[in-house]
This record gives C-alpha cells, sequence and structure tokens, in this order.
C-alpha cells in the first residue's frame, strides 16, 4: 500500500486529538500512579513529533526513519509501563530491560531535540554526559565528579522511573501533568474564534493614539500573550495582520518587526497563562502558580508600559498615520464571550485554589462550549473547522517538541544535580565575583541570555536556575526574587542576537534586516533588561509587602514609573517634539534618580522628589517646544 502525505496528516490529526483527550481525561480520572502518567505522556509526544516529520518529509528515507522510531517509541513506552512494578522496592540499581528501555527513549528525545531545536543542547548534554563518565580520571580535585560508574549513570538520566531527576523526572512530571495542556489552550482559543475579540479590542485602543497600527501590535500582543505564553506563537498569529498594517501606515520593515516582537515576547511574563517557565518557577520554589500569577503582574504592566511609549513617540517622531478602522460596540460586545468567559473559567478557579489540572481542563471544555454555540447562533461568526483543526495540531505538535526538551533537560540537570557540578560552579562564580551580588547578578543575566539562543526560553532558565540559583541565595536574597530575575532574562533571550527565536521569526515575517530589528527591539522593550535588577533591589515590584508601608509602597512604584517616562524619550530623542539639551539634561537627571531611589536605602524620599520635579519640567519645556513648533509651522 502507498503512503501518501495526505495520510500521514490524517494519522497526526487522530494521534494529537487522541493525546489531548488522554491528556483530558487524565485532570479528571488519575488512572494509575504519576510516574507511569510520564511514560505515557513522553511516549505520545514522541510519536506526534516524530509523526509530524514524517508528514512534512519530502524524502522517502526520512519518513521511513521516523515511522520505525514510532514503533520503537510505541514499543519501549509499553515496555516501560508493563515493568514499572518491577521499579518498586529497587533500591539499587533499575532491572536491566528498564536501563535499556530508558536509555533507547533518552535517544530518540536527543535525537528529536537535535532535529527540532539545534546543536546546543544535545551537545551540552554530551559534555554533561563526559564529565560524568570521563571526570573523575582527569579532571582535578576541586571540580572532579565522584566515580559511580556508568551503570548509575544511566540510572541517573534514564532509568529511574522514581527519581525527581532524568528524562522521567520532576521536568517531565510538570509538562504531563499541566504545562502541556495549558500551552494548546491558546491554539483552542484561536480555533474557536476568541482571537477576534482580542484584535477588535486592539483596533478600538490604536485608533484613540497616534501610533496606530503600532500600539494595535502592543494591545492585541499582550491579550494574545495572556493566553498562549509564547513569543513564537504569538508573532505568528497578531504578526500576520500588523506587521503589514504597520509597513502600510509608514513604519520601516525593522521597526514593524521590533514592535511586534518587543510586544509578543513580553506575553511570556503577562498573567495568567505566562510562559511554560513560570509553571517550572512555581515548582521551583514551591508556591502555588497562582501566586506567581499574581506577583508578575505589576512588572508585566511596567513593561508594556514602556513599550507602548516607545510606540507613541516613535509615531509622533515620524509623524506615522493613524488608525482609520474601528471596531462596532456591537460586534465586540458579541465576540467578548468567547475570549471573557474562558479567561474568566481560568483565572477565577486558580484564584479559588484549585488545582491546575482541574482548572486546565474546564478551561479548555469552556473554549469548546463557547466556540461552538457561536458557531450555530451566529452566521457571522462560523467556525472554519479545517483551519480549526490545524491550529491544534500546530499548538500540539510545539507542545510535544517542549515535552521532549523537558525530557533531555531533566537528564543534564540530572548530571549537573547529582555529580555535584552545580554547586562547583556555583562556589566557583561566587569566587570570582569576590561576593558581590551585582557581579553575580550580571553573570546570571549573561548566561541566561548565552543558554537561551535559538531554544526554548525553559532551557535557559532551567540550567541558569540549576546553577546559580543557590549561589545568589547565599548572598542573602530570598528565592522568590532570584528565581523571578532568571526567568525574566530567561524569557527575553528570544529577542536578543545571535539567535533569538523570536527575533528571527519577527524578521523573516517582517521582511527586515536581522540587525536592524535587533536593535530597534532591544531599544522597545528596554524596561525588560532594568526591572530583574530592581527585582532584587526592591521586592516590591513583585508584590512582597512584608513591614513596608503603604506610602513608601506608592513611591517605589511612581520611581519606576517616573525612571520609564524619563528613559523613552532620551532613548528616542524625541518626546512631543525633538528634545533639546534642556529636557536631555533633566530627563536624564529624573532617569538617574529615580534608579538610585529604588536601589539605595538611603534618601530615597529626596531623591524620588528630585526625579519626579526634574521629570515634570522636563515635559513641560517639551510641550511649550512642541507648540512653539506648531504655532510657527
Amino acid at each position: 500500500m502507498k503512503l501518501t502525505l495526505r495520510d500521514t496528516n490524517s494519522w497526526l490529526t487522530i494521534l494529537v486529538f487522541l493525546m489531548i483527550f488522554y491528556q483530558l481525561l487524565y485532570t479528571q480520572y488519575f488512572l494509575y500512579a504519576g510516574d507511569i502518567h510520564r511514560i505515557v505522556h513522553l511516549g505520545f509526544a514522541l510519536c506526534v513529533v516524530l509523526l509530524a516529520i514524517a508528514a512534512r518529509a519530502k524524502r522517502l528515507p526520512r519518513r521511513l526513519v521516523s515511522f520505525f522510531l514510532i514503533i520503537v517509541s510505541i514499543g519501549i513506552t509499553v515496555e516501560l509501563v508493563l515493568l514499572y512494578p518491577l521499579m518498586l522496592g529497587v533500591f539499587v540499581l533499575p532491572p536491566v530491560p528498564i536501563m535499556i528501555g530508558g536509555s533507547v527513549a533518552l535517544a530518540i528525545a536527543f535525537a528529536l531535540c537535535w532535529w527540532r531545536t539545534g546543536w546546543l543542547f544535545p551537545i551540552l548534554l554530551l559534555l554533561a554526559y563526559a564529565y560524568a563518565f570521563l571526570g573523575p580520571y582527569f579532571l582535578p580535585a576541586g571540580i572532579r565528579p565522584p566515580d559511580v560508574g556508568a551503570g548509575r549513570i544511566l540510572a541517573w538520566t534514564a532509568a529511574d522511573l522514581l527519581s525527581p531527576w532524568g528524562i522521567y523526572g520532576e521536568l517531565l512530571s510538570l509538562m504531563a501533568d499541566y504545562v502541556w495542556m495549558f500551552m494548546i489552550y491558546g491554539a483552542f482559543l484561536q480555533a474557536s474564534g476568541g482571537l477576534r475579540f482580542i484584535q477588535g479590542v486592539g483596533e478600538w485602543f490604536a485608533s484613540k493614539v497616534a501610533s496606530g497600527p503600532a500600539m494595535l501590535s502592543v494591545v492585541t500582543s499582550s491579550m494574545v500573550g495572556m493566553v498562549t505564553g509564547s513569543t513564537a506563537a504569538n508573532i505568528t498569529i497578531t504578526g500576520a495582520f500588523t506587521i503589514p498594517m504597520m509597513k502600510s501606515r509608514g513604519y520601516t520593515p525593522e521597526q514593524a518587526g521590533a514592535v511586534e516582537l518587543a510586544s509578543s515576547n513580553g506575553g511570556q511574563i503577562m498573567p495568567p497563562i505566562m510562559g511554560v517557565v513560570a509553571f517550572l518557577l512555581a515548582a521551583f520554589i514551591g508556591i502555588p502558580y497562582a501566586k506567581v500569577m499574581i506577583f508578575a503582574i505589576p512588572s508585566a504592566l511596567f513593561y508594556y508600559l514602556g513599550v507602548g511609549l516607545y510606540v507613541e513617540i516613535q509615531a509622533r517622531k515620524q509623524r506615522l498615520g493613524r488608525l482609520e478602522t474601528r471596531p462596532s460596540g456591537r460586534q465586540l460586545l458579541l465576540d467578548a464571550p468567547l475570549f471573557v468567559i474562558p479567561l474568566f473559567v481560568l483565572v477565577i478557579p486558580l484564584l479559588m485554589g484549585f488545582s491546575l489540572p482541574y482548572v486546565g481542563f474546564w478551561s479548555i471544555i469552556s473554549i469548546i462550549v463557547t466556540g461552538v454555540i457561536s458557531h450555530f447562533l451566529r452566521r457571522d461568526a462560523r467556525i472554519d473547522w479545517q483551519a480549526a483543526k490545524e491550529s491544534i495540531v500546530s499548538g500540539a505538535v510545539s507542545a510535544s517538541e517542549l515535552t521532549i526538551l523537558a525530557g533531555v533537560l531533566g537528564a543534564m540537570t540530572a548530571i549537573i544535580e547529582m555529580s555535584g557540578l552545580g554547586f562547583n560552579l556555583g562556589e566557583y562564580l561566587i569566587s570570582i565575583s569576590g561576593g558581590n551580588l551585582l557581579l553575580l547578578l550580571f553573570f546570571a543575566a549573561l548566561v541566561c541570555l548565552i543558554l537561551g539562543t535559538g531554544v526554548p526560553s525553559i532551557a535557559a532558565y532551567l540550567i541558569t536556575a540549576t546553577v546559580l540559583a543557590a549561589p545568589i541565595t547565599k548572598l542573602g536574597v530570598p528565592p522568590l526574587l532570584v528565581h523571578f530575575f532568571i526567568f525574566y532574562f530567561s524569557a527575553f533571550s528570544h529577542l536578543t542576537p545571535p539567535v533569538g527565536i523570536g527575533l528571527i521569526v519577527a524578521q523573516r515575517l517582517a521582511k527586515a534586516n536581522y540587525w536592524g530589528t535587533a536593535a530597534e527591539a532591544m531599544r522597545a522593550s528596554f524596561t525588560a533588561f532594568i526591572l530583574p535588577f530592581f527585582f532584587v533591589y526592591n521586592p516590591v515590584l513583585l508584590l512582597q509587602f512584608q513591614g513596608v508601608p503603604a506610602l513608601e509602597v506608592a513611591r517605589q512604584f511612581a520611581a519606576v514609573t517616573i525612571m520609564i517616562l524619563s528613559l523613552s524619550p532620551i532613548f528616542i530623542n524625541y518626546g512631543l517634539a525633538r528634545l533639546g539639551p534642556p529636557e536631555r539634561v533633566l530627563l536624564s537627571i529624573a532617569a538617574l534618580t529615580s534608579l538610585l531611589s529604588i536601589v539605595l536605602s538611603t534618601q530615597e524620599n529626596v531623591l524620588t522628589l528630585i526625579a519626579l520635579v526634574t521629570c515634570v519640567i522636563g515635559v513641560v519645556i517639551n510641550y511649550r517646544r512642541s507648540r512653539a513648533r506648531t504655532a510657527a509651522s
């Protein structure tokens, strides 16, 4: 029988919906132990990604290899499930069949990680294995790992089904229990038509300001980010209509791509569904995800304040066209339930303390119900079933790819933790930093940005947190602040060169110059590279109010606002008009004094007052300059 691409795509669709049904079912009926659920979940993910590769492959050999590996993956999954009872009561090494099965599963995951996300983390995994196997014989005493033998290393990384480490460890558990399902939440929302409401709100808001289409990008991307948490997906969804619109109004390709990139990348820090890293952060420090979601709100608002100011000032400087279209209030009202009801079903139970799997299940059910009801009641809201299927399949494949990466990272972190490498590296970095907190924070930020090169931010976060979180905590910084710091820099590695994932997607979509887009995006998102340092020196920004008077809380929030309002015109050299020397000096003083008032522990009130006064005077002078130029023209 001849195997066609159409057949393969059909099988992929069937498998994806079977996996979704299984994941939804497991949230309501715990069919078996969580360890078995991890095995089954990874087996599904391997098969989904391999079948997606087969569906896209143009050459027969690659398709045949993919089908062979699918058969192997199914066999390994069945074997490990059946042999799982043998693990209970094992105190030395897992049985040989489990060792072999786990090792083969890790090898397949390793190959898929190489194919789908590039060479960086597969190479790092190989280096970790080299450290564990060869380090006892060649490395000096200070960084030498213990000689535990090949069997124990394989058990750490691939075969200990009961351990928190390895390919079947806690990182995979996070993906299997709820993260995978939250990742396809946005795909279901797009399929049901819920994004129409987001676009309508963005168009209404953008029609009120000078930045028009750029503000449309900021508003729609922030709202899409609330339910996807993925930079690349956000750019693809919203950039398809915002980037051409910006270019048609006079924005350069680099500006259009940068605005969309900066707006979409903020989705990883925008509650309620932040990036997958936020779920991992909650697990790392042992607090409910709902608290992480609440703590992140002020910093997300500050970030989008910075991006919004940037696009508005840039539009005024270039005198770009406004957005003339405006949605009708009736249309917005009719589309609102498609977005608002699932959002309420997601947020309210989380705040009430319900579990993430429970909330994820009912959130997706609410999307399906509201979408189907709208489909039958409104002719203008009919669901395009083919587009809906493609959206859901694409979302499931992306989520499954991240599941596989989580397995590989689990194996890598097992070696880092169990061999003592993480502790040794942390002690080394403390020694070369001389115990200086600011220098150690710079090291952590740099590691996040480098590790985030071309891979999902979860990888950068996990390794950086494993190596550097403990050393920074030793210097007196609470774990919550440390992990939020690492989380931010991991998330925004997607828009920094040399290989930011989001940067590549936005640049190609806008058909823009790569480096020009990168430079513009970093100017637009400058707050993302400042705020994490404020978390450490000013915990109030993460709503850590313990013992802080209300007036002091207000002062600290005001200081951050003044800093953003001052820096945005300086970066663009424009406010209401081109900045003259007096405004530049005054706004620079305002930015510097507000920064000092945030990080210093003395004279904060005086510094904040100076920042406020100089900022207001600078704005007034620039306003008068604008009025004078308008009168002269």
